[in-house]
């Protein structure tokens, strides 16, 4: 095994023993993980190019690069769509921990020679990794060995790899393959570690969708942050995946004008509901609040009800375990608990099995009220009703933990 900081800078000579420069970079096909070309800096002039085939000799331990006979060095060639310049590109760079789902950044890249091939193997993020770059070339490399083998060694395995700013479009559909398959907490997490324009690149690339899931897990300024730093449409786009809610919490964190904006992009319906939303007070039953949910009417069988909760889109469930019943008008009736829908008899009334206590608040109610019906209760949903009892929208625990747990 070798790293790269052992092998940049490495005198390189041609087959008759001359000199023309250092090796200043490797060349990596990022897919097939194999060093296509060495970067050589030559003293009288801008970077060459030799191909990995024209290697001769590759000795880090003599300090050496020697080319193969009748080779020399080229001027660079338009950049390949899937090779990767190490040291420019991922060295000292903050990449993406696919593995353990975090960002880190890269002190050390450990390589392999097998039989014709230098190999790219793992990126190195520990102490060892950071001690190598600290003190390459600065002493021998055998005492630098000996030093870094007594610190911790941290490694990830370059499949686990994600480019926070990937080269080319092979590479970076690869990288938001696996982020698309992250957990949105976990994937709220990396963009909370990453820097203002490297979430912009991420949350851009990826499909609204899961965008939108992933800010919606977000602290509150780094919603803000992305909103105000992606394009407008693509902006108005991630609004409209997410709860109006949560849509009406990012746009009040928002300038008049951006937010107004925003609201000017959106789909009108899905507008309509967030500005809905924004008129009531922060810390309200009003403001915690959201417009989209999953109701059943009153006159509805229990085999009715499970039909229509069959073809409601999932991202409206959410981990529902009871839902609200209406009559004509929107009028609130009662709640069934989700256990006893899917035990009763298919052709058994609704409103047999609900709770007619439906515990509601107005949108006006405190948000210490609110805390207090759901420990009085141990609900994990909260019906809000207007002043002649029409269903205007439901609070979840999750809205309302996620409140207090912001301090707002």
């Amino acid at each position: 095994m070798l790293h790269l900081s052992e092998v940049l800078n490495l005198p390189v000579y041609d087959a008759k023993g001359s000199r023309i420069g250092r090796l200043d970079d490797l060349r990596v096909d990022s897919v097939r993980c194999v060093v296509e070309r060495i970067v050589v800096r030559s003293p009288r002039g801008g970077p060459l190019q030799v191909p990995w085939t024209s290697v001769e000799t590759f000795a880090p331990e003599n300090r050496r690069v020697i080319l193969a006979e009748g080779d020399i060095p080229r001027l660079p060639e338009p950049p390949e769509t899937e090779l990767l310049n190490l040291r420019r590109d991922v060295l000292d760079r903050q990449i993406i921990d696919i593995q353990g789902r975090k960002v880190v950044r890269v002190n050390d890249i450990r390589l392999e020679l097998s039989g014709r091939h230098l190999i790219l193997r793992r990126v190195e993020v520990g102490l060892a990794g950071a001690v190598r770059r600290l003190l390459a070339g600065a002493i021998s490399p055998r005492l630098l060995r000996r030093l870094a083998a007594g610190l911790s060694e941290q490694g990830i395995p370059w499949e686990y790899v994600g480019l926070v700013e990937p080269g080319s479009a092979r590479i970076r559909l690869k990288v938001h393959q696996q982020l698309a398959k992250m957990h949105p907490a976990d994937l709220a997490d990396i963009l909370e570690d990453l820097g203002r324009v490297e979430r912009k690149s991420i949350v851009s690339a990826l499909d609204p969708g899961t965008a939108a899931l992933a800010l919606s897990e977000a602290e509150p300024n780094v919603q803000a942050d992305v909103v105000e730093a992606v394009h407008l449409e693509r902006a108005a786009d991630l609004l409209e995946e997410m709860q109006p809610d949560e849509a009406a919490d990012i746009l009040g964190d928002l300038t008049e004008e951006r937010s107004q904006a925003l609201l000017g992009a959106m789909q009108e319906e899905e507008a309509e509901d967030v500005r809905e939303l924004l008129h009531f007070k922060e810390n309200s039953a009003g403001g915690l609040m959201t417009t989209e949910f999953f109701k059943a009417r009153a006159d509805w069988t229990a085999g009715q009800t499970l039909a229509a909760l069959r073809e409601v889109d999932e991202d409206l469930l959410g981990e529902l375990d009871e839902f609200p019943i209406v009559e004509d008008g929107d009028k609130l009736v009662g709640v069934v608990p989700l256990v006893r829908l899917v035990r009763a008899p298919e052709d058994a009334p609704l409103t047999s099995r609900m709770r007619r206590e439906a515990r509601a608040v107005t949108p006006a109610t405190p948000l210490k009220e609110v805390v207090e019906r759901f420990e009085k209760y141990h609900l994990r949903s909260l019906a809000v009703v207007d002043e002649f009892g029409r269903l205007a929208g439901l609070i979840s625990i999750e809205d309302v933990l996620s409140r207090i747990v912001t301090g707002d």
